[in-house]
């Protein structure tokens, strides 16, 4: 004959609060894992521009990782930015 037994309230209570705080662990964990995707599939798209395509963006190679944090906001944007006042599209 099999006994049934049941937990306790304090170790549903403990169980409880470590579901608790694990759900928001894995939402972030899932929100690092989606950055680490976008990082390595930009790195990809970043290894195929030759030097000429760098050159017409006017940047280097060493320069990709720092333009890409910039970009994505990651770091304080640094890199000066030169604007034409003739051209007639510009509008600050």
């Amino acid at each position: 004959m099999t006994t049934l037994s049941y937990p306790t309230p304090s170790t549903l209570a403990s169980v409880t609060g470590a579901v608790r705080r694990l759900v928001p662990g894995l939402h972030w964990l899932r929100i690092a894992l989606a950055e680490q995707r976008r990082a390595a599939r930009q790195r990809r798209e970043h290894a195929l521009l030759d030097q000429h395509a760098l050159r017409d963006l006017g940047i280097t190679r060493g320069e990709l990782d720092s333009y890409a944090a910039e970009a994505r906001g990651a770091v304080a944007r640094t890199r000066l930015r030169v604007y034409d006042d003739r051209s007639p599209w510009w509008a600050p």
